[in-house]
């Protein structure tokens, strides 16, 4: 079942042609309408033309990145990249800001035309690279791609359904948990109002997959207490009971942990659960203020019970 869980793959990019209006790649708060060519491509989360080999990439940043960006691209920074600074301006937002500049780059002996957008939209950064090749550049001339870094914007979140979808494995059941964030194939959920992951004022569950892992029973169970130990946030650490399990035919190892938190000090309980297979480990970590351990583990293990193949 691991293998399932850790074969990421790309979602299948939407058809060609003429977009009504923005389009947000995949668990991305930021988007735009991509001219037309091109398309949603998961795996740079961003859009791509594959026949001309011209792409946009997008990255999301917090807000106060802009201004250290922005003064960060000067022509002698962007020449030890390779492109020569041609254009400097700004551009028109509708819901922000941003600076755009633009010019011929070669690297590798390929000549391309490269434009790079820093936008400030409320309390995001967005950086947005374009590069096409001098191949195509009667395709996606500058005016073309002008007019698509201007219809920049940003939404104020992403539907919880559409961050789920990005992992490699199916949560059947959340037990009254929240989505806080989706980063690659890592999950955190939280049961309180703030958005911070401040497990001595509320319970959180982190779920990721690793690669590889060990074999032998006695060196996944050694493997298993020292992740414990690598949990941040921690301070008396003190294992309470460590057990082997078996969930739909497939060994977990449980441990349960006293702990108390760097910060506050406040007392902590946690379980960490590994689940093995043959090429790669899910991991489990919850936490809950100790007064609130009664009540979170039974849901805790609910979404354990949960997590399985899509």
């Amino acid at each position: 079942m691991l293998a399932l869980l850790v074969a990421l793959t790309c979602a299948p990019a939407s058809a060609e042609g003429p977009h009504q209006g923005p389009v947000f790649p995949a668990g991305s708060r930021v988007g735009l309408v991509p001219p037309d060519g091109f398309a949603v491509n998961a795996a740079i989360h961003g859009f791509d033309d594959k026949a001309n080999d011209a792409a946009f990439l997008i990255f999301e940043m917090p807000g106060p990145a802009f201004s250290q960006i922005e003064q960060s691209m000067t022509a002698a920074a962007l020449k030890k990249q390779g492109m020569a600074l041609e254009k400097r301006e700004e551009l028109p937002l509708a819901d922000g800001k941003a600076v755009l500049v633009s010019g011929p780059q070669e690297a590798e002996h390929v000549k391309v035309r490269k434009w790079i957008l820093i936008a400030a939209l409320g309390q995001l950064t967005a950086l947005v690279t374009v590069q096409v090749p001098e191949t195509a550049k009667d395709l996606y001339p500058d005016k073309v791609i002008r007019a698509a870094l201007s219809t920049l914007t940003s939404r104020a979140t992403v539907p919880v359904e559409e961050l789920l979808s990005l992992l490699p494995y199916r949560l059947s059941d959340l037990s009254g948990f929240r989505v806080v964030n989706v980063i690659g194939t890592s999950l955190a959920l939280t049961d309180g109002t703030q958005d911070t992951l401040d497990a001595a004022k509320q319970p959180l569950v982190f779920v990721t997959v690793g690669a590889g892992g060990p074999e032998s029973p006695s060196s996944r169970q050694n493997f298993s207490r020292n992740a414990v130990f690598e949990i941040p946030g921690f301070t008396d650490v003190k294992m309470v009971n460590s057990e082997m399990l078996r969930l739909n035919g497939q060994q977990i190892y449980e441990i349960l942990i006293d702990a108390k938190d760097v910060k506050s000090g406040s007392d902590l309980k946690a379980v960490q659960w590994i689940r093995f297979g043959a090429s790669a480990y899910i991991k489990i970590v919850a936490i809950a203020p100790k007064d609130d351990w009664s009540q979170a583990f039974p849901r805790f293990r609910a979404v354990r019970d949960g997590i399985g193949p899509k």
